[in-house]
């Protein structure tokens, strides 16, 4: 039996909530269909496993219980599109503070993971927060949805620890549970 998982920073309630004043303002807006993070699952993706056994989710644990790294402060500000420059597929927000921060704990993680045959990851690691994905492209005015997420305010939060999540996929969208969480000093 194998599970799908990955490893996140959990994100508060008045972010989850900041998500949804979002989706509720665009939604109708939007002639795109668009997949919203659900409220509740939003997080910031720091190395995704993909599908591993239930036997190596042990290892797994071992590994990450031993990244060590400083609790940190995030904030969220402006936002925009992958790929850049073209049809949107993803809607984020961007990090400003914390930003740097959460590059060097997502080399951590993925330096703990790399003894167990994890891959080194191809792609730079650009810390984000997926707002959605663009499931059915249509004509929309993709610049008012950015310049009206370069101007939300997002209050700055504690990162005080991380999270291996296990990641079920269902017609209604993925549903998270967490494994284990593993704090910071």
């Amino acid at each position: 039996m194998s599970v799908r998982c990955f490893v996140g920073i959990p994100l508060p309630e008045n972010y989850q909530m900041g998500l949804g004043d979002i989706r509720q303002e665009w939604d109708n807006k939007l002639d795109s269909r668009i997949a919203w993070t659900k409220q509740g699952n939003w997080h910031l993706t720091l190395y995704f496993l993909g599908e591993i056994s239930e036997g190596s989710l042990e290892d797994v644990q071992a590994q990450l219980a031993q990244v060590t790294m400083d609790k940190f402060s995030l904030q969220a500000k402006g936002g925009g599109f992958f790929p850049p420059n073209r049809e949107p597929r993803v809607i984020w927000l961007g990090v400003q503070k914390g930003g740097q921060e959460c590059v060097e704990l997502a080399s951590k993680v993925e330096n703990a993971l790399l003894p167990l045959g994890f891959e080194k990851s191809k792609k730079e690691f650009k810390p984000h927060l997926t707002l959605g994905r663009v499931k059915k492209n249509k004509k929309d005015n993709w610049r008012d949805l950015q310049k009206y997420l370069n101007q939300i305010y997002w209050s700055e939060i504690r990162i005080d620890s991380f999270i291996l999540w296990q990641s079920e996929l269902t017609p209604q969208g993925p549903v998270y549970k967490r494994i284990r969480e593993f704090a910071l000093n």
